[in-house]
């Protein structure tokens, strides 16, 4: 079985069907059709269940089709890991990053790590925490940025921002004019909270319980836009790391929060499992030195 015929199998599952993926790969269905059957025989299994209608992988099906994506994911990078090992860093680091973050200093990380290595794409996949935990599981970004402390124990980290949380209102708001309040006074305020995949909802939902309420929340989103418009229009107030609510529209109010008081730490992740390759170890490096001098 060799790379061209693990890459007609993964791509027949892809696409969900052998004419999309003859298709895709463009060859004919005929050669597709005898390239699974080639594999079957030498491996002496049964990849379809061929009784049902629809595409269906059997229990052996399953097993090769995980185990030639991790094949054709390693053999795509070998070249590039090949030069990175020799110091000549090069090839494509998928970064997951959450849309909360105040990305100013990682831009200037990326330009430095670009200008000394300019062979390096950056390809970022953003989501909430959950989403980038379970990216990095599954192999699909090299590192994470998340909230701390993970759900999961497969993951390294380093931690590199611990800040509070901040209130954010309108300018007309009442609470506008206090530099402080305690989180109590927000029982009889509506919350914008950002959707469920996000950690930094446990944290608000812990404190707002230490403080004894449970939230009114008039909406939850993963949009910064649909924030900025719900408290330009006076819908409700919005709780969010400090640096993050100095991204908003310069309208609104940042207020300090106490009793308690709330913070989050943001760390980069990447797979204790996972051998590093070069470049994501080059890269870890890199990002760990430039936040320890800020």
């Amino acid at each position: 079985m060799d790379i061209k015929q693990m890459k007609y199998f993964v791509t027949i599952i892809k696409e969900q069907g052998m004419t999309e993926a003859a298709d895709v790969l463009f060859i004919s269905q005929p050669t597709l059709s005898k390239a699974i059957k080639d594999i079957e025989a030498e491996l002496d299994v049964t990849l379809f269940d061929r009784d049902k209608r629809r595409l269906a992988l059997t229990d052996a099906g399953r097993v090769l089709f995980d185990q030639c994506e991790e094949i054709l994911r390693l053999h795509q990078r070998l070249p590039a890991d090949l030069k990175n090992m020799m110091g000549i860093y090069q090839g494509q680091l998928r970064i997951g990053l959450p849309p909360l973050m105040n990305v100013r200093k990682l831009i200037k990380v990326i330009k430095d790590f670009h200008r000394q290595y300019p062979e390096v794409t950056f390809q970022m996949i953003e989501g909430g925490s959950r989403a980038i935990e379970q990216h990095l599981e599954n192999n699909e970004i090299d590192v994470g940025i998340t909230v701390l402390p993970t759900h999961s124990k497969s993951f390294e980290s380093y931690r590199f921002i611990h800040e509070p949380l901040s209130l954010v209102v309108h300018q007309d708001h009442p609470f506008a004019a206090e530099n402080s309040i305690e989180l109590s006074l927000l029982e009889k305020e509506q919350l914008i909270m950002f959707d469920e995949d996000f950690y930094l909802n446990e944290i608000i939902m812990s404190a707002c319980k230490t403080a004894g309420f449970v939230p009114d929340i008039i909406a939850w989103t993963a949009q910064w836009k649909f924030i900025e418009e719900m408290i330009d229009a006076n819908l409700g107030v919005c709780i969010l790391p400090k640096s993050s609510a100095s991204m908003l529209h310069q309208s609104f109010v940042t207020v300090d929060i106490s009793n308690p008081e709330m913070h989050w730490k943001l760390g980069v992740i990447w797979n204790k499992a996972e051998h590093l390759n070069a470049l994501t170890r080059e890269w870890l490096n890199f990002f760990e030195a430039a936040y320890s001098d800020s």
